[in-house]
């Protein structure tokens, strides 16, 4: 059971998850005596995968075969976690019960990830994350407005996909009750958000409130199929526009109002999750789900201190390689002027990136012997996500393959001033990022549900910056501003190490986070403030890009020194990505079993 939705977004988070359509299996508890390990293990994992997604039915597609069964929804009271904590112990002991020294090297994969995962959601239990529900990065208000708009996999196009609409619609309605009843709870038990976080959920909930003809919900009323007959036109109409008065509205403004008179005065003013009870020991267990890693808080903030100094040094260097006399923070801003680099109109800012997609595509064959057989879209981000979403981030396929995935854009601002772009965050974000990677692992239809679906961050995100690396040996980087820009990425996720374990561990009051990265980045004061409320919304999710990409860059170092003249970089991102997200160290044991077959 993941009970913390993180990763690219969480409608990423949801789309790795909702996988499919067979239906549900017998229970895990049958007798397999007589079956071989291998089988016993595949059918286990695949029984939890079903089991899962009756508990979570919101975690289906619309255009699953399966119907979506709104009994659950979005459930978080504590009765229904009672279930999934149930769940994960009951195959978490029977997946322990196997016999693994009879595995074959593949069967010990997913049994290795699939009781590291076990083990993770069963301690998530220990604490009250149900308390802190909303945030305004990404949570359940957010994700729900996504499925407002109308579009791809949300567009109401038929009587069926209206009863999945209404279904959702009630079953939200029913989450923002039991989300007041929950923070109502934690207040008594000390349980409650930073001021800040809640002072900007606000705004957003005001205006997912409103209701205007522009509000996200409306959308809808705007692709129901002109071929429709008029009758079921109008009905179809009627009952959206009822359902968004009547139910979808009055949701967002309960929560706001309880927020705004109620949470509010009673938020705290301490920022870091030190500050609550088990805090330490919550920060902790957030560390060792989002990166794998046995290091201590201290450990990583001074690792994540000397890589800054390290890339800071870097950055000094390449901005003396240019014409330029000046700071990184001056350099920056020259860039904003250049009209190579920088754009005016959302649709310019598109362009460049249709562009860049279509240039990438040939320079992959150097590095990488398969590339994913789907495609992703290119759009601009919903306005009401604008605030929050950062500049590029990547939304992965439906799992049926229906509905693209898709690259997001932010172009929040633009009209006031120019938005620069640059290649880093494609090759980060999209190709040969977080898309080659995940769509490469949902292709694998021989892997596990649950492997296919599924996405370890510290592999995920560390996979993305590492990728922005490739950019020179793509020969994308061919000027000062592209390599410049993917060495700010690099000193941005190194910095994050830094201010996670300040904020959450070491007591660093949000200012002093804000100070520390206006020091260390060229970007100005608002981006740092950004950054940093993310930070204070999303503890330990910072950690994952630096620790992981480190991680791959010494796996290719080792490959390199082991195999010498023999090493192929095409193989190595091969074995690096064919069996999909795991673990840090299923991963580098893997790695180490590869080179040693090849020794």
């Amino acid at each position: 059971m993941i009970r913390f939705l993180h990763s690219a977004s969480l409608g990423f988070v949801i789309l790795v998850l909702a996988a499919c359509d067979a239906a549900p299996a017998p229970p895990a508890s049958q007798s397999v005596s007589s079956i071989a390990p291998r089988e016993q293990l595949l059918r286990l994992v695949e029984h939890y995968w079903d089991e899962y997604l009756l508990l979570n039915p919101q975690m289906l597609p619309e255009s699953a075969d399966r119907p979506y069964d709104g009994s659950r929804g979005y459930d978080i009271s504590a009765q229904f976690l009672a279930d999934p904590l149930a769940l994960e112990r009951r195959y978490l002991g029977a997946v322990l019960a196997l016999p693994r020294l009879r595995l074959d090297a593949d069967s010990r994969l997913t049994y290795d990830i699939f009781r590291q995962e076990r083990e993770l959601a069963v301690e998530s239990f220990t604490y009250p994350a149900e308390l802190l529900p909303v945030n305004p990065f990404n949570s359940m208000p957010l994700l729900f407005a996504q499925t407002g708009t109308g579009e791809g996999r949300y567009a109401i196009l038929s009587a069926a996909d209206y009863e999945h609409w209404r279904a959702r619609t009630d079953d939200y309605a029913q989450w923002t009750r039991q989300a007041i009843a929950n923070m109502r709870d934690g207040m008594r038990r000390g349980y409650a958000l930073p001021r800040v976080l809640v002072e900007q959920m606000l705004p957003t909930l005001a205006a997912l409130g409103a209701d205007t003809p522009a509000n996200v919900f409306y959308q809808p009323l705007r692709t129901i199929p002109a071929t429709l007959a008029d009758a079921e036109r109008n009905r179809l109409s009627g009952a959206i526009t009822a359902g968004v008065r009547d139910k979808i509205l009055p949701s967002y403004r309960a929560l706001h109002d309880f927020l705004r008179n109620e949470y509010l005065p009673r938020a705290r003013s301490s920022v870091g999750l030190s500050a609550l009870p088990l805090g330490d020991s919550w920060y902790a267990y957030l560390i060792k789900r989002e990166t794998g890693s046995s290091l201590t808080p201290a450990e990583i903030h001074n690792l994540g201190v000397a890589e800054v100094e390290r890339l800071r040094q870097r950055l000094q260097t390449a901005l003396a390689e240019t014409a330029f006399a000046g700071n990184a923070r001056g350099f920056f801003e020259a860039m904003g002027r250049d009209p190579h680099v920088s754009f005016k109109t959302p649709d310019d800012l598109l362009s460049f990136y249709d562009e860049l997609k279509n240039q990438v595509a040939p320079s992959l064959a150097a590095l990488f012997s398969q590339t994913p057989q789907s495609d992703f879209t290119i759009r601009r981000v919903e306005t009401f996500r604008e605030p929050t979403a950062p500049a590029l981030s990547y939304q992965r396929a439906t799992p049926n393959g229906k509905i693209a995935a898709i690259l997001y854009v932010n172009a929040a601002g633009i009209s006031a001033q120019p938005i620069t772009a640059a290649a880093a965050g494609f090759l980060r974000e999209a190709v040969p990022g977080h898309h080659t990677q995940l769509a490469i692992q949902q292709e694998r239809s021989d892997l596990p549900r649950f492997r296919r679906f599924g996405g370890d961050p510290a592999f995920v995100e560390g996979w993305g910056l590492y990728a922005a690396s490739l950019g020179e040996e793509l020969g994308l980087y061919r000027d000062p501003e592209s390599r410049i820009t993917a060495l700010v990425g690099q000193l941005e996720c190194a910095a994050g190490l830094v201010i996670d374990t300040g904020l959450h561990s070491q007591g660093w009051t949000r200012q002093q986070a804000i100070d520390y990265l206006h020091a260390e980045l060229p970007g100005g004061e608002a981006a740092a403030r950004d950054t940093v409320d993310r930070v204070l919304a999303l503890p330990g999710e910072a950690l994952a890009c630096t620790l992981g990409e480190r991680k791959m860059q010494s796996l290719r170092a080792r490959a390199l020194q082991t195999l010498g003249a023999r090493f192929d970089i095409r193989a190595f991102h091969a074995e690096l990505l064919k069996d999909g997200a795991m673990p840090l160290d299923i991963l580098e044991s893997k790695i180490t079993r590869w080179l040693d077959d090849l020794h």
